[in-house]
């Protein structure tokens, strides 16, 4: 009989809820503890969810010996140290996105990982679309030609309206960049996993809403993170594109998960798509054609689309621990990401062009 993967989860918000039930849907997987700083609401998510051990503590979480993996879906200044903690156990583990506060963060991540020999992953959600899968094969086997360019953008309208309401990834302390490691990381991931790697990077940080409210005091709080990101990128095959993330747009706001468009341009063809449902091939002289997705999504809101992709993604984790393999992303992937963050970020700053580093391994 194969035997049951015991994973704890730290955090118990959104992306927390959503890996739970992912996991809670595969065999073979089961969550054994769930850990976050509120003894109420970690106490609550534990009984709706029928999680045996709860704790306030995410070091207990991790020295549980039925804890053999930890999912990390805290805020993104815990990543590291939660990362590290889990590594240094010797236990498996996946890291939401942005995986670090920086890229030297996500080096330490990296490196502590691959000597402990321990399997990771990133919740980097729309690589585990079939539709972006499809995508990439047809990239892969030559249907579009040299890839001349890729164009990216993921918008919300989170920061729209007379008085935003203040969240945690709105505080410098508590994340590294806002929009753009936020929305953007998604973007940068498949803009590599499609075109290969990002050798340097031009950027545009804006910061358009400037105050937040306190949900409990009612004070206006300062903002300080990027709300609007755009970037110019090029890549090692040659080819180049643009990266924009923004939360502050009000287009496609009727939409679960507000405006997605990736555009990948190659000499013998074009793919446009929403990142989610839909996706059309353009053919010089051709009408667009659709690219059938098999996706059972039309319907679904938010957390429907969440929870669909992050099965996937959860069955893709669990498969690399028992055939111990990676199973990208891994924190390779998202180590590769955020060093694009951190070029861009200094890019902004100086105006000009920075380089990329590029991982060896």
């Amino acid at each position: 009989m194969a035997k049951e993967i015991g994973f704890g989860v730290i955090g118990y918000g959104l992306m927390g809820t959503a890996h739970i039930s992912g996991l809670q849907q595969l065999q073979h997987a089961r969550v054994a503890a769930i850990a976050g700083p509120n003894q109420s609401r970690v106490q609550s998510a534990a009984s709706k969810h029928n999680i045996p051990k709860a704790y306030t503590d995410e070091h207990e979480l991790i020295a549980d010996p039925n804890v053999e993996a930890v999912i990390i879906a805290s805020p993104d200044n815990h990543h590291h140290p939660q990362a590290m903690a889990t590594i240094a156990a010797s236990k498996h583990v996946f890291v939401e996105k942005p995986i670090a506060l920086n890229a030297m963060q996500a080096r330490e991540m990296h490196t502590a990982a691959k000597t402990a020999g321990v399997q990771t992953g990133v919740g980097f959600t729309l690589r585990w679309n079939p539709l972006m899968e499809k995508l990439h094969t047809m990239v892969k086997d030559g249907e579009l030609g040299a890839i001349v360019s890729i164009h990216a953008q993921r918008f919300n309208k989170r920061l729209l309206g007379p008085q935003p309401i203040m969240e945690w990834r709105y505080n410098q302390s508590r994340s590294g960049s806002g929009v753009l490691a936020d929305l953007g990381s998604h973007m940068i991931d498949l803009a590599q996993y499609i075109a290969g790697p990002i050798t340097s990077v031009s950027a545009d940080l804006a910061t358009t809403t400037t105050h937040a409210l306190d949900a409990e005091t009612q004070e206006k709080i300062p903002l300080l993170l990027d709300d609007d990101a755009a970037l110019i990128v090029k890549f090692a095959s040659g080819a180049h594109g643009t990266i924009s993330s923004s939360r502050v747009c009000s287009v496609d706001t009727h939409l679960p998960l507000g405006h997605t468009h990736f555009m990948i341009n190659g000499t013998k063809a074009a793919l446009v798509t929403d990142g989610i449902l839909h996706a059309t091939i353009h053919r010089l002289g051709h009408p667009p054609q659709p690219v059938n997705s098999g996706l059972p999504l039309d319907d679904a809101d938010h957390a429907g689309i969440l929870a669909f992709f992050g099965e996937r993604m959860m069955r893709g984790f669990l498969r690399s621990i028992r055939e111990n393999r990676e199973v990208h992303p891994t924190l390779t992937d998202g180590l590769k990401t955020q060093e694009v963050v951190d070029a861009a970020i200094e890019a902004a700053k100086t105006r000009r062009w920075i380089n990329v580093p590029q991982l060896t391994d």
